[in-house]
């Protein structure tokens, strides 16, 4: 179990008196290789029935704010998530934020950290946006026919689809990145099943350039 740097403490006095600010943490496992940014991680309130805070870039030592993570929030306790460890480059420039679903990220953010600036890059939108246009151009009928049967599973499901993105070592920019997509992430046997994959890589100024992609079982397309 993480040892946790603060809790209380790093909660800072409200503008308003009256204002309640959620409690959180900064794990250690969210610290940058020399201790001096961390990610705060808000506690989740049993009692609450709307769970508020934010996980945010600070500077441990004063706990000053560096940036607000775009991207789902997560908490210490979570149901079918789990916050991983923060995977920081050696020189503390990039921090790779990843929240693990039950079938895919909940949140994978690549921060770079320069000059007291961060620029956030949301991987988990990107590779989304890529492996969807890829797929649905591959099989426009079958992809149409998914989309279909998966209705109704919610946004974090994109055209009903299961999307596992993951982030190759090191982190750094460029970032190379390998996605999957299923429409039956529990495995089931059936013929309309629609699976895709595709190497890519995030470049220095930000773009998603696609290197491979693959349809099922086929032949894997070269970019």
């Amino acid at each position: 179990m993480h040892r946790l740097l603060m809790a209380l403490a790093l909660v800072l006095p409200s503008a308003h008196a009256e204002e309640k600010r959620p409690a959180f943490a900064v794990p250690d496992s969210t610290l940058s290789p020399d201790r001096r940014y961390g990610v705060t991680v808000p506690s989740l309130d049993p009692g609450e029935k709307e769970q508020k805070g934010v996980n945010e870039l600070i500077e441990v030592a004063t706990g000053k704010s560096i940036a607000v993570i775009k991207a789902e929030v997560a908490f210490d306790r979570m149901n079918h998530e789990r916050l991983l460890p923060s995977r920081w480059s050696k020189d503390g420039k990039f921090l790779l934020w990843e929240v693990d679903g039950k079938w895919f990220p909940s949140a994978l953010v690549l921060l770079k950290v320069e000059n007291g600036k961060v620029t956030q890059f949301n991987l988990l939108e990107l590779a989304q946006k890529a492996i969807l246009a890829e797929t649905k151009k591959a099989d426009p009928d079958k992809y149409e026919a998914a989309k279909k049967a998966n209705a109704g599973n919610g946004t974090a499901y994109p055209d009903g689809f299961s999307i596992d993105v993951e982030a190759v070592d090191p982190i750094t920019l460029p970032l190379r990145l390998r996605i999957a997509l299923t429409s039956n992430p529990k495995g089931n046997e059936t013929p309309s099943t629609l699976e895709s994959s595709m190497d890519a890589v995030l470049t220095e100024d930000g773009q998603l350039e696609i290197r491979q992609f693959k349809l099922g079982p086929g032949v894997s397309r070269h970019f």
